[in-house]
């Protein structure tokens, strides 16, 4: 098994020794954030780059809640290339970033 791409320590934190609020939250974040990552690749793909960025925005306390810390600049900079309509090499490498982490997360989380 690889190392885990994510902390569950500020979400520990934020339940005070709740395991059953873990649970919970990684439950949640395994509902919507799969859902909201194709979401955000679908917007890119046609070009909607203002609902990449507010996709990106309902994302990023998720990738900092869970720690995902190798997308925590890349998830801020696709709101904002997103708000700021800029789409470029840039922009796609930083999507299949999120994309790639993203995914390994859900993979890891779902045998939390």
């Amino acid at each position: 098994m690889s190392d885990k791409v994510y902390n569950l320590a500020q979400l520990e934190e934020l339940g005070g020794g709740d395991a059953e609020f873990v649970t919970m939250m990684v439950a949640t974040f395994l509902e919507h954030t799969p859902g909201q990552l194709e979401e955000m690749k679908k917007a890119h793909a046609s070009g909607d780059l203002a609902t990449l960025g507010a996709i990106a925005h309902k994302i990023k306390p998720n990738v900092d809640m869970f720690g995902i810390e190798a997308i925590v600049q890349d998830i801020r900079d696709l709101e904002q290339m997103g708000k700021n309509g800029i789409n470029n090499d840039e922009t796609v490498a930083k999507l299949n970033r999120v994309d790639a982490e993203l995914s390994v997360a859900f993979d890891q989380l779902k045998d939390y």
